[in-house]
């Protein structure tokens, strides 16, 4: 629908395609339309869109779904451009505006009985007017979180079995990205995700967290100082952000993903010892 004027986006006629197949009575994916006294509930654009593609993939003679504008609103009873023609607009409907894409039209839902029977349900919105964006699977923190993410690598310097009380141990990251390719509610997905934030325990009850994974001798940008003797159990926990692209994004668009994940590196043991002079004869 790009390059159509506003008018010719809201006016434009709607086809219904009804394909066939067998099953049980319809029953709509998610609650219908409620109609009240001031309100109309309708589902969301992705939700809507969702129920459209399961419904393609798997169509049922007894279901039809058809875009469609919506006509002017002057009560709570919600009317498609469908069955016949809406009247001039009157400013009752709002379109959102989408940058430079063009809003899509209203999804309406209609049933029959049986895939023969004529006797179809009245046209029910399932959502309204939206925008491209709006029927791209979001991707949640808890998705972010499910994906096996690889903890850094992580140095120390000196990195032998043994480090010195009063002088500075040296800790720094290779600050790498991750990527994944996976799926979310059917859709194609790229992954990419980074580091943010690097907290470094350093074993002695002391830890320090900073947005620069440090660098190696002789730079001192991460570094700690033990005080006293220990077995140190030194660890890295790395907090990480992402960003995603949806396949059938027609933008190709990076989205960020909103929250965080976090992973842990963790060193093995050292020691912590004191050097000692001796006086020797």
């Amino acid at each position: 629908m790009k390059g159509l004027g506003r008018h010719a986006v809201l006016w434009a006629a709607a086809a219904i395609v009804v394909l066939v197949t067998a099953g049980a009575t319809p029953e709509p994916p998610f609650p219908r339309t409620r109609v009240g006294e001031d309100v109309v509930e309708l589902l969301d654009a992705f939700k809507g869109n969702l129920a459209l593609r399961a419904w393609q993939a798997n169509p049922d003679p007894r279901i039809a779904y058809a875009r469609a504008p919506l006509c002017n609103v002057n009560s709570q009873y919600l009317t498609p451009e469908i069955d016949g023609t809406c009247a001039p607009p009157n400013g009752t409907v709002a379109v959102p505006g989408c940058g430079d894409d063009e809003p899509v039209e209203p999804l309406w839902r209609r049933t029959r009985p049986t895939p023969t029977s004529t006797n179809w349900s009245a046209w029910e919105m399932l959502s309204g007017w939206a925008c491209p964006d709006d029927l791209l699977p979001p991707f949640s923190q808890e998705d972010l979180r499910r994906l096996t993410i690889e903890p850094l690598t992580a140095h120390r310097q000196p990195s032998g079995e043994e480090a010195l009380v009063n002088k500075p141990l040296i800790v720094y990251a290779d600050a790498e990205h991750r990527t994944f390719r996976t799926d979310l509610f059917g859709f194609g997905i790229d992954v990419d995700v980074y580091p943010v934030e690097y907290t470094w325990d350093f074993g002695d009850g002391q830890s320090l967290t900073t947005v620069d994974p440090g660098s190696p001798y002789p730079s001192f940008d991460v570094a700690h100082t033990y005080a006293d003797e220990l077995s140190a159990h030194l660890t890295l926990t790395t907090t990480w952000k992402g960003k995603y692209r949806v396949d059938e994004d027609p933008d190709h668009e990076w989205r960020d993903i909103t929250g965080t994940a976090q992973t842990t590196t963790p060193f093995a043991p050292f020691d912590v010892i004191e050097l000692r002079s001796t006086l020797v004869g």
